[in-house]
């Protein structure tokens, strides 16, 4: 490999780490944030999702299952989305998809892949812990918005926690929760 080639590839390698979770893989909060200011705000969804008590998973079973768990997470993420779609690790236990070409009449299919993420994360067939997600979806045109879509987001997303969490909702439609079994 010649100089410029070698020049070329740490460039590359660099610009993947500045906006790259190196844990996940997944697009990191810089990037996140600069997808935002781009993306086509009249036909998108935004989801957040947070791991239910993560902080219990890295007490009890220790930091590196607690990594796994994330890995798992943006895993299921990545395979349950569309490639168009944008998947972010916004926090330690916060992720973030940015839905393009994406409208509320979708809100069913995003609340059936979430809640299909859900039931594989609680009924684990490895050896990691059974977690949950709690998701906040707001969609680019929802009716009534309280503010800007992120916050919409958010503030649905604190509704499903103080409603026990393990569950998925749309902002204006309530919570839908993950299938409980009987």
């Amino acid at each position: 490999m010649n100089k410029l080639e070698e020049n070329r590839a740490a460039r590359e390698k660099l610009s993947h780490e500045a906006s790259h979770d190196a844990l996940t893989g997944l697009f990191n909060r810089g990037a996140y944030d600069l997808m935002m200011e781009s993306v086509d705000t009249k036909h998108m969804a935004l989801i957040l999702i947070d791991v239910d008590y993560f902080k219990t998973v890295n007490d009890t079973y220790g930091h590196a299952v607690g990594d796994r768990v994330l890995k798992r997470v943006a895993e299921l993420l990545k395979t349950s989305f569309r490639s168009v779609d944008v998947l972010c690790r916004i926090g330690g236990d916060e992720f973030a998809v940015i839905m393009t070409r994406a409208n509320s009449s979708m809100s069913q299919l995003v609340l059936n892949k979430m809640n299909r993420v859900n039931e594989i994360l609680q009924h684990p067939k490895d050896d990691l812990p059974p977690v949950s997600l709690s998701v906040g979806i707001a969609f680019s045109d929802r009716e009534d918005p309280q503010g800007d879509i992120f916050s919409d987001a958010d503030s649905t997303l604190y509704e499903v926690k103080e409603a026990g969490r393990k569950g998925c909702a749309v902002f204006g439609y309530g919570k839908a929760p993950v299938n409980e079994e009987a």
